[in-house]
């Protein structure tokens, strides 16, 4: 099927999306992640602050998470940030979040990171607005270049594992050392006589 033009496509989008209007129901659950390496790693990886809600008890947490949601699917702030819930302590290389809510600043590896705001557990919708707001104002995306990136986390030692195993045989995890897909004989550094 074609449209014409863009505006003919336009039109057919918003007749076939008005079909689904009326069931469509608006998300409400906080977007988290499972665990905070992993929130760390992913928040590094996207350049976003990374969002750690802390509580102890259920209920607490509950009401913590309910009201940081609320903000985070605000249009003002959906997508700007990544989130993780932890219960209890916990600490993972040197970050260990006070209980609340704290906006970090994740190091280029994820491997740790920088509280940059905070609100107490019992904050307002207002003042956890105004954690998120500095947190954001705050923050500073570093751009990176991919190669110089993974040279300098191998330089470190810097490993990550990951929770599958790479099948990829593409991937350079999965390859016999010195091989290189499409060419035959021996490897780089050696030569046939």
């Amino acid at each position: 099927m074609t449209y014409g033009d863009a505006a003919g496509l336009e039109e057919a989008l918003k007749k076939i999306s008005a079909r689904y209007t009326a069931k469509a129901k608006p998300i409400r659950e906080l977007p988290e992640l499972k665990d905070l390496r992993l929130a760390l790693n992913v928040a590094a990886a996207d350049m976003r602050p990374l969002v750690v809600l802390r509580a102890d008890d259920d209920g607490p947490r509950r009401r913590l998470t309910d009201a940081v949601s609320a903000l985070a699917w605000s249009e003002r702030l959906v997508g700007r940030f990544h989130f993780v819930v932890l219960e209890g302590e916990t600490t993972f290389e040197g970050l260990s979040p006070d209980a609340g809510l704290s906006v970090v600043q994740p190091d280029p590896y994820g491997l740790g990171g920088t509280v940059l705001a905070k609100a107490g557990p019992g904050a307002s919708a207002k003042l956890l607005a105004e954690a998120l707001d500095l947190g954001l104002r705050t923050f500073e995306a570093e751009a990176r270049e991919h190669d110089e990136h993974v040279r300098e986390a191998r330089r470190r030692g810097i490993q990550w594992e990951t929770e599958l195993p790479v099948t990829d045989s593409h991937d350079r995890r999965g390859r016999r050392p010195n091989h290189r897909p499409g060419r035959r004989g021996p490897g780089p550094g050696r030569r046939d006589r």
